[in-house]
């Protein structure tokens, strides 16, 4: 008969190891170079077979930036510039793409970067020179490029009194949903991803994301593996490229319900 336990973890919580040789023992929360999207949770000396894990509930203060690498960099005239990673409006978003595109050579004498307010899409006017935009081939996640509504892995020139425009709109806030993935369980999708669980991003920056179990809505892994015993989860928080994320710090939390052997 399968036993059910709760798991409940929190990577701002103060836990410690404790109990020897069949003693209890609480289960310990490390973070990988202090990233509390990136920890890994230690289950005491209890080495469980697992059948079943679900998420039941996860608690997230949203700090990840909407501007980051390895999003956060365009190749003009052959020089590759970098934007500072931060939270960005529209408005100060264009302000920091112009400046940081400026930053090198002499882009500022180039043109300026824009946005069509009518379609969101974006524009690059030439106002002396001409300016070649390329997109590195390859990636597996897009470049600011894409993100601005360029096609990708492309190569575009425009010329002095012409604007480069973009075929696409736009978009700035890209993170619909981000992904729990726990190494030593694997995936709940039908795709090679990295996704045990993924929670739909319904608050801005600066909020809490607070996501809940429903009978709509069950995320269940199961494990295939009867032989598997675990004694820690390693997780990760990636986004939907599968690219790991860094919440600046801010810590977060979740419930995990285990069915197992014993």
């Amino acid at each position: 008969m399968l036993k059910t336990y709760q798991l409940h973890v929190d990577t701002g919580a103060l836990q410690t190891t404790g109990g020897g040789q069949g003693g209890s023992a609480q289960n310990f929360v490390s973070k990988v170079n202090g990233n509390p999207f990136q920890c890994q949770v230690l289950l005491g000396n209890r080495h469980r077979t697992f059948r079943t894990v679900a998420l039941k509930n996860a608690q997230i203060p949203i700090g990840y930036y909407n501007v980051r690498a390895p999003y956060n960099t365009i190749t003009m005239n052959g020089n590759v510039y970098t934007m500072t990673p931060g939270n960005y409006s529209a408005s100060t978003f264009l302000t920091a793409l112009n400046a940081a595109t400026s930053s090198v050579g002499n882009m500022s004498a180039l043109g300026t970067w824009s946005f069509i307010g009518s379609t969101n899409q974006t524009q690059f006017l030439s106002s002396s020179g001409s300016v070649t935009i390329t997109f590195p081939t390859g990636l597996t996640y897009p470049t600011l490029a894409s993100l601005l509504g360029f096609v990708p892995q492309t190569t575009a020139t425009t010329t002095v009194g012409t604007a480069f425009v973009s075929t696409y709109a736009y978009i700035l806030n890209f993170d619909h949903y981000i992904n729990i993935w726990i190494e030593n369980l694997g995936t709940s999708s039908l795709e090679p991803a990295q996704i045990t669980f993924k929670l739909p991003v319904n608050v801005s920056n600066g909020s809490i994301l607070h996501w809940a179990e429903n009978t709509q809505n069950e995320q269940v892994v199961c494990v295939t593996d009867s032989a598997a015993r675990v004694d820690r989860l390693n997780i990760l928080v990636v986004d939907r490229f599968g690219q790991p994320m860094n919440n600046n710090g801010l810590d977060w939390s979740f419930t995990l319900e285990i069915k197992s052997d014993n």
